[in-house]
Formats: structure tokens, C-alpha cells, sequence
């Protein structure tokens, strides 16, 4: 092995793969330094490609470890083989009860970088250069694809950022107001009944004191998921005097309240467990079609799985998924169901179809 501390030559005579395999072993040598800490943090930062080769190195390692150990796995392992295999055209039940519940994937998230301010640098994004406004009394915490992130807010609160995310603190001596301007966050907020704590997303207002829920903004829809305290949730503009209107809920842990544009308010019991194993690097489905699947794993990765065939849409998938690669993902479903990979786009994206 070349000189730890001379990466330059490192990079010019071996493969991303051999990189990745390198800072695997060297993070976790006895004698790790603070230099190497950083030198394998820049490291990373210098490509996608890094860090979804450091994920398959973690991805291996985990594996190796965990799944032959964990008890969720080997009850889920057990009810699967226990399920009756029948006849199917297409032969592809030889998989057994395997095939009726991808048990787990395992593909670390990879931490990315500590979360940072906002640097307005893509003008091409109006949400973003709204975000610029005034970066000295309205701090902007950002998240990159498949980085998550904890923010220590002044008052004691904290919120934890996933994947793609971007969020503006505005805290006066009367509110504490914070703006999500894209994708999910969790928000642990400490009890102060003289300033309230509310969260903007997308015109709607989400109000707390001291509670633990989670946002989530995807395109003109709001998720909003309560897991402990008491929360409202109302229209940015409407009659704050009138408790009773039809703008306006009231979340108890357990509930989840879906808004949709101008549509009224849908309101369902949840698990919150599942809404929020997020923040552990987990996803966790159960009896879920392929294709909703698809497109959350794809939230976490730059390479992107495409379902080359409607009809593998609906196929029902379960299973606790770490998430991290979608190389390992794709090798998890081809393994394990009549699903095949191999085709690649012009981007580098995997290609899902049913397999001959």
C-alpha cells in the first residue's frame, strides 16, 4: 500500500473502488488520524462516484455483520420461508418464499458533509435565491442527495434534515418560525409556551410548543406526521381567531395529515416508525409495489433505478432497506426476484425489467 498521507498518487494509479477500499481499511486502523479524518472527507466530496463506492464498501461490511444477527431479519426471514410457493407461468416461484419479501438491503448512508449555509451559488433555482435573502439573521441549512444532517437550534431545539433538503430559520424574540423550502425534516422542539414554534411549508402552518413531528414537502404536497405532543396544522392567511375552521387540524401522536393543494386536509393513523426511520438510515415497506419504492430509494442517490416495464410497477415488496446505493439495491432485487438489471442509460441510471 502507497503512503497514507499521499493521496495524489492513490488517486492517479488505482480504480474509485480501490480508493473506496482504502479509506474503509484506514478509517478503521488502530492508529486513524484527525488528517486522515479530513483527507478522506475531501476525498469524498470530490465525486458522487466516491461515495457511492464507500457505500458499497459499507454495504459488504454491515451485511457480513448484521444480517445474520438481527432478530427483525430472522423473524422476517422465518415468515417468509414459511409462505406457500405456488405455480406461476413464468417460473420464476423456483425463488421460493424469498421472492414474496426482499428481507433487507443493506447500503450505509454515506454522511456527505455537515450541514452548511447556503451559498446562492444556483441562480437557475428561484426557491434557492429566495433562500439567499439574509443569510446573517435567517441562517440556511442545506442537505445534498443522500446526506442527512442535525441542526442544534438556539433555543435548545433540533432538527434533523434528510436527503435534499433545504430550510431557513427565522427566530425573533416573539416566534420561532422556520421555513422548509424543499424536502424533509424532523423537528425535536424545546417547550417555550411564550414563543411559539412554527414551521412554513408551502403556505401551510405548522404549530407547536414542545412536540416531536416530522415535514415533508414533495412538489405541491405537505406531509406532516405526529409522533409525540400536540400539533395544528392550518392555511398560511386563514382566520386565526376561529378554532372551528375547515383550514385548521389538530394532529395526535400516531397521525399523519396529507395536504394536497387547495384540497381539504386528509388526516391517518400512522406509524411513525416507519414515517421516520430516516433519520437511522433506514427504509423500512411493508407489502409496498415496486415503483412507489423505486422512486423513494431514488431520493437518496444522484444514479437514478428506472422501471423500464409498467407492469414490474405493481409488484408488492417488503423489507428494511438501508439506504446508499442503488447498485446494491438493484443486485438485491435481481437476486431475489424475477427482476433483471443489467440495462444501463446514457446517464449511468439502472434500468429495471422483468427477467427471461
Amino acid at each position: 500500500m502507497k503512503d497514507p498521507h499521499s493521496m495524489n498518487a492513490l488517486n492517479a494509479n488505482n480504480s474509485v473502488e480501490e480508493q473506496a477500499a482504502y479509506w474503509f481499511a484506514r478509517l478503521r486502523a488502530d492508529n486513524a488520524s484527525k488528517g486522515d479524518q479530513r483527507r478522506f472527507k475531501a476525498w469524498l466530496e470530490e465525486s458522487p462516484r466516491h461515495a457511492e463506492a464507500y457505500a458499497l464498501q459499507e454495504e459488504v461490511w454491515t451485511a457480513m455483520q448484521d444480517s445474520a444477527v438481527d432478530d427483525d431479519i430472522l423473524a422476517m426471514r422465518q415468515t417468509a420461508l414459511a409462505m406457500p410457493a405456488a405455480a406461476n407461468n413464468n417460473g420464476w416461484l423456483k425463488y421460493g418464499a424469498i421472492a414474496a419479501t426482499l428481507l433487507v438491503l443493506v447500503v450505509s448512508m454515506v454522511m456527505l458533509k455537515p450541514f452548511e449555509y447556503w451559498n446562492g451559488s444556483d441562480s437557475a433555482n428561484p426557491v434557492e435565491q429566495l433562500a439567499q435573502a439574509d443569510p446573517q439573521s435567517s441562517p440556511i441549512y442545506k442537505t445534498a442527495i443522500g446526506q442527512r444532517s442535525t441542526v442544534n437550534l438556539p433555543d435548545g431545539s433540533v432538527v434533523e434534515l434528510n436527503t435534499d433538503s433545504l430550510i431557513q430559520i427565522n427566530f425573533s424574540e416573539e416566534r420561532r418560525d422556520l421555513i422548509l423550502l424543499r424536502g424533509e425534516a424532523l423537528f425535536d422542539v424545546a417547550k417555550d409556551a411564550s414563543r411559539p414554534f412554527v414551521v412554513e411549508a408551502d403556505g401551510k402552518l405548522i404549530t407547536a410548543i414542545g412536540t416531536s413531528f416530522s415535514v415533508r414537502r414533495a412538489d405541491d404536497e405537505i406531509r406532516v406526521t405526529l409522533i409525540e405532543g400536540i400539533v395544528t396544522v392550518d392555511n398560511e392567511g386563514s382566520d386565526d381567531a376561529n378554532p372551528d375552521a375547515v383550514s385548521k387540524k389538530q394532529l395526535r401522536p400516531g397521525e399523519q395529515l396529507i395536504a394536497l393543494g387547495d384540497q381539504p386536509f386528509k388526516v391517518n393513523l400512522i406509524n411513525t416508525d416507519t414515517v421516520t426511520s430516516w433519520k437511522d438510515g433506514r427504509l423500512i415497506f411493508d407489502n409496498e409495489p415496486l415503483g412507489m419504492i423505486v422512486q423513494e430509494v431514488n431520493r437518496y442517490s444522484t444514479r437514478k433505478l428506472i422501471v423500464g416495464d409498467p407492469t414490474l410497477s405493481d409488484m408488492r415488496v417488503s423489507g428494511i432497506f438501508q439506504v446508499g446505493s442503488v447498485d446494491s439495491f438493484a443486485a438485491a432485487l435481481e437476486a431475489s426476484f424475477p427482476v433483471a438489471n443489467s440495462a444501463q442509460s446514457d446517464e449511468g441510471d439502472i434500468i429495471l425489467s422483468w427477467k427471461e
